[in-house]
C-alpha cells in the first residue's frame, strides 16, 4: 500500500456499513409508509423503532466518514455495531427470514474483521500497530 491510499480492508468496511445504513433507512421509509396508511399495529413502537433505526443510520454514516479522514475515533462504534448486529441478527438465521439474516451475519463478520485489521490500525495511526520499532 502506497502513502496515502486507502487500504482495501477500509473500503470494504466503509461499503459494508454503507449497506447497512441503507437497510437501516428502508426500515425507516417501512414504518413511515405503515404509519401514513394506518397500518402500523402499535403507532407508537413503530415511530419509536424509525427513530432510532434514523439514529443508527446517521451514526453509522458519522463513524464511516470518521474512518475515511483517519480518525479514530468511529472504529470502535463500528466494531460494537458488528458485534451487536451478530448477535441479534444470528438467531432469526433459523427462522423463515433466514436468509436476510444469514446476510446481515455476514455482512457483519466481514465489517468486523476489515475493522480490527491492522491495516486499518496503521491507516487511523493507532500507536502500536506498526508494531515495534525496528534498529
Amino acid at each position: 500500500m502506497r502513502s496515502g491510499e486507502r487500504p482495501t480492508a477500509l473500503v470494504v468496511a466503509v461499503g459494508v456499513v454503507a449497506a447497512e445504513a441503507l437497510a437501516l433507512v428502508a426500515v425507516v421509509v417501512f414504518y413511515g409508509v405503515e404509519l401514513s396508511r394506518g397500518a402500523a399495529a402499535v403507532p407508537t413502537g413503530a415511530v419509536a423503532t424509525a427513530v432510532l433505526a434514523a439514529a443508527l443510520a446517521v451514526g453509522l454514516v458519522l463513524c464511516s466518514r470518521a474512518l475515511l479522514g483517519r480518525s479514530r475515533w468511529g472504529r470502535a462504534p463500528l466494531i460494537t455495531w458488528q458485534l451487536f448486529q451478530v448477535v441479534l441478527t444470528a438467531p432469526l438465521v433459523t427462522g423463515p427470514l433466514w436468509p436476510v439474516a444469514a446476510v446481515f451475519v455476514v455482512l457483519a463478520v466481514v465489517a468486523g474483521v476489515c475493522l480490527a485489521s491492522r491495516a486499518l490500525s496503521v491507516w487511523v495511526g493507532d500507536d502500536d500497530a506498526a508494531g515495534p520499532p525496528v534498529h
